[in-house]
């Protein structure tokens, strides 16, 4: 569990340990100079009789990613979950952001996702089962404004989960992405900012159910993304529709049929780019 020591990540650890799994948290924060904040509530979650260690270091540096996987495996012997929830935030419109600033947030949330993944896979794959949840958000899904940064990482987590999940189909893994809305210490600005939102149903602990259910074993979903806020659970998914077909294709005739273009009427919802090219007319 990377993330793991407030917030969406402690609720899901707290949520899995309960259900009988070995958990290993993972965060870079420091609550005073000397002391982990991961092992902190490493320590609470074992008072309350559950298996937790903590391995404290940032998933936005690939050793210490990969070192975290490593932890886990060295302790256990296998790794059957992963559940990438680390994250940061910096605002800004991109033609405010400084490349520095677009950098650090790709490094954590979407270059930490894909090395504590690549470490996992290895060993996912080598024993034929595997569970992973990625923590993405509405706002890499639909946009948003003042946010360039953050929704573009979580943009880039779509992506790469989906993709991961389709080079893996050969295997009992499953690789599914959430988009969660809860009201936790690093999301307190944007709520802050938006005193009209209500946040009383948003507590993290409504969102750790899905997360149980992804990693379970019975979860028969892979590939899918789904919105979780508020007690509600809904899948989003990139769609394509009939559009407009003509031979010879000109500006003219787009501009007079984007009517038809953009009718989502009849949508359907590809399985991989493959089946999406397949819908083209011969």
């Amino acid at each position: 569990m990377t993330g793991a020591a407030s917030g969406l990540g402690l609720s899901h650890a707290r949520a899995l340990a309960a259900r009988g799994a070995r958990v290993l948290l993972n965060d870079i924060a420091l609550r005073d100079e000397n002391a982990s904040a991961a092992e902190e509530e490493a320590e609470r979650l074992r008072g309350d009789g559950y298996e937790v260690f903590a391995s404290q270091g940032s998933v936005g540096v690939e050793a210490q990613a990969e070192a975290t996987i490593k932890a886990a495996v060295d302790r256990w012997g296998r790794i059957d979950i992963l559940v990438n929830n680390a994250g940061n935030s910096i605002a800004g419109k991109i033609q405010d952001v400084a490349t520095d600033d677009l950098r650090a947030v790709l490094e954590v949330h979407l270059m930490g996702m894909f090395w504590t993944m690549r470490a996992a896979l290895q060993y996912m794959r080598a024993q034929d089962y595997g569970r992973i949840v990625n923590t993405a958000s509405a706002l890499g899904a639909f946009g948003a404004p003042d946010a360039l940064p953050y929704v573009t990482a979580k943009a880039g987590i779509i992506g790469l989960s989906r993709g991961a999940s389709l080079d893996n189909r050969d295997r009992n893994i499953r690789i599914n992405t959430i988009c969660p809305v809860a009201y936790t210490p690093m999301a307190k600005p944007y709520f802050d900012a938006h005193p009209e939102l209500d946040t009383g149903r948003l507590d993290p602990a409504a969102v750790s159910p899905v997360v149980v259910y992804l990693a379970h074993d019975s979860c028969a979903l892979n590939g899918d993304v789904l919105s979780v806020a508020g007690g509600r659970v809904a899948r989003i998914f990139t769609a394509t529709v009939p559009g407009f077909i003509a031979s010879p294709l000109t500006a003219e005739g787009v501009a007079a049929n984007l009517g038809t273009v953009l009718d989502d009427t009849n949508f359907t919802i590809p399985g991989s780019s493959i089946e999406q090219y397949a819908l083209q007319p011969d």
